[in-house]
């Protein structure tokens, strides 16, 4: 079969190009349809993202003062330790002395008295003495020097001076020993 075109070629060829400009047109409504898609799913992506960040930005906010309440609560409580560990020694030094006192009036013989106590602090709490005493016999000396020996968790570097002896009155023969007495003293331990 023949097929016979009675149209002229003019105007046969009028109706091609509009297949090309209705195709193009399509493609290009395709393309941007499909831009808009992925850009409505960017934005909408782009805006959950801007919501969690807010989420977690208030979040954060709200663990950074209890961060910063507990920092304050710490500061708080070393300032407090520190306060109390002051009041602890200050007040087991304000009961060495006393306890110091009474650990050598513990030991003194009755006829020995004390005319001048000096004491300075040393290392590690201990407290160095020093006694001048008067005593009315060798004796007791000796007896009081002793007992400082003997008693080595208290005391320790017991120093007797030279003993100087001196009369009562001209006329009386009653003598009294005057010397000088250096020793350490440790505190008890407390716990």
């Amino acid at each position: 079969m023949i097929r016979i075109d009675l149209l002229p070629r003019e105007i046969a060829d009028k109706g091609k190009g509009t297949d090309w400009v209705i195709l193009s047109f399509g493609v290009l409504m395709i393309s941007a349809l499909l831009g808009a898609a992925a850009y409505s799913l960017n934005r909408r992506n782009y805006n959950k993202d801007i919501t969690k960040k807010r989420l977690w930005s208030a979040e954060l906010a709200q663990i950074k003062k209890k961060v910063d309440r507990v920092t304050e609560l710490d500061n708080q409580k070393n300032f407090l330790n520190a306060k109390k560990n002051i009041v602890v020694q200050l007040l087991q030094g304000r009961i060495l002395y006393p306890i110091l006192m009474e650990h050598i009036f513990e030991i003194l013989p009755s006829d020995i008295w004390i005319s001048d106590l000096g004491m300075t602090e040393g290392e590690n709490k201990s407290i160095i003495v020093e006694i001048k005493s008067e005593s009315l016999s060798m004796a007791s000396v000796a007896n009081w020097l002793q007992t400082l020996e003997s008693k080595t968790d208290r005391f320790s570097g017991v120093d007797l001076s030279a003993i100087d002896i001196k009369n009562a009155a001209e006329n009386s023969k009653l003598e009294t020993y005057s010397f000088t007495l250096k020793f350490t003293y440790r505190p008890p331990v407390r716990s």
